[in-house]
């Protein structure tokens, strides 16, 4: 009989354990996850891994990397260097005197700096001539206010269209700016949020709306085109784009677009969680104690990792699918298929002529004639934006062909 005791309080506990679940399950009905975190690898709403992913589509010939370090210790990219852009991500862009120096450095010689930031530091203001305003100070970093409206400035930019998402705001804007230094590239409704500063043979941007850069606000509607407008700014031949993050995690400050939550003091909030989570340690620990003979463990099993970068795409591939925008897809997927070549065959891609097929099919040893259908199609996308379905999906057809035999 002794040997059964551990296995029948384990029943009861789970049994137990069950019953709990099922009653907090019915007071806790689902939410939007409204963390406003800015970070590249969050797919929630306010995250940013919508945007750090289309970088690499955007700018097909740069490397995309992801760094963490401070102005001055990056990893990929050096002071010295040209031709290279920093994307900082922050909601308190906390910059000391040091850390503004390298960063002026560095453009000076060359380089762009993209700021993304809802609150600025002292030094940040004095160095780029600047102050700013925000609605409500006190919630810096838990604004409620929904309906961010953003729109790019003429000359700077053909359209001045608006752009709206019903999403939170979380942003700022200038009330000063050094007209004599500085380009105004957009605004809210009524001021400033985007500017250029050139300095040397580079340039500063900084907009002053965080979310405009969210998952939520890239995927809604037609607001991909206001990111891929925002992000033209930068010049399409650097070679090398860096995602950094140093200031969402940089101490001094909330420094966080939204502080984390302890997992432990959120279920403790529930009292039916609290003592459901107290009842399985106490079962565990009685477990442990009436069965501490020594067993063979079995050995676990390891699943496959999962490639998500793979969901996303084909996420992303539906969205533009089911909103009917064939020439966008059409085009990205010529992007990736001019990536592919570069990559695999050594290929340049500047001139898609019969010079390029030749030299294709000499490389991959695919149909010419099918060759000839799949670049005069890239072509026919450079000049024309009226894509069926039907040549969607041939095009698409005839990728998959090329990169199955190839």
């Amino acid at each position: 009989m002794k040997k059964f005791t551990p296995y029948v309080i384990t029943a009861i506990v789970l049994a137990f354990l069950a019953m709990i679940v099922v009653a907090a399950s019915r007071k806790m009905p689902r939410k939007m996850d409204e963390r406003i975190t800015l970070r590249q690898k969050d797919k929630i709403p306010y995250g940013m891994a919508a945007a750090k992913t289309l970088c690499s589509s955007l700018f097909p010939d740069a490397e995309v990397s992801y760094d963490s370090q401070m102005p001055g210790s990056w990893n990929n990219i050096s002071l010295s260097g040209q031709k290279q852009a920093v994307i900082l991500v922050a909601g308190y862009f906390n910059a000391d005197e040091y850390e503004i120096r390298q960063l002026m450095q560095f453009v000076d010689n060359g380089n762009y700096v993209f700021i993304i930031a809802k609150v600025f530091s002292t030094d940040a203001e004095n160095a780029f001539g600047i102050s700013y305003s925000q609605k409500d100070f006190s919630s810096l970093f838990g604004e409620t206010e929904d309906s961010l409206r953003v729109r790019l400035a003429k000359p700077s930019f053909a359209s001045d269209s608006l752009y709206v998402y019903p999403g939170k705001k979380f942003d700022s804007w200038f009330d000063t700016i050094d007209t004599t230094h500085t380009i105004i590239l957009g605004r809210n409704d009524t001021a400033v949020n985007f500017i250029q500063l050139n300095k040397g043979d580079g340039a500063f941007f900084i907009h002053a709306a965080p979310l405009a850069f969210s998952n939520y606000f890239i995927l809604h509607k037609n607001n991909i085109h206001y990111f891929e407008q925002v992000m033209s700014v930068i010049p399409s031949d650097v070679k090398k784009i860096v995602w950094n993050e140093y200031y969402l995690t940089k101490k001094n400050g909330n420094n966080n677009g939204d502080k984390e939550p302890n997992w432990l003091g959120i279920l403790f909030r529930y009292p039916e969680f609290k003592w459901g989570l107290l009842t399985v340690l106490f079962g565990i620990l009685l477990l442990v104690i009436l069965g501490s003979r020594r067993k063979q463990r079995m050995i676990p099993q390891f699943a496959k990792p999962r490639n998500e970068s793979l969901d996303f795409v084909k996420t992303m591939g539906r969205l533009y699918y089911d909103r009917r925008d064939h020439h966008n897809l059409a085009k990205k997927m010529a992007v990736y298929f001019l990536e592919h070549v570069r990559s695999t065959y050594k290929l340049p891609t500047n001139s898609l002529d019969e010079h390029f097929i030749e030299n294709l099919h000499f490389k991959s040893g695919y149909s010419k004639g099918e060759l000839n259908e799949i670049v005069s199609f890239v072509n026919y996308l450079q000049t024309n934006h009226l894509v069926t379905e039907f040549q969607l999906t041939h095009f698409h057809n005839q990728l998959e062909s090329f990169y199955q035999n190839t």
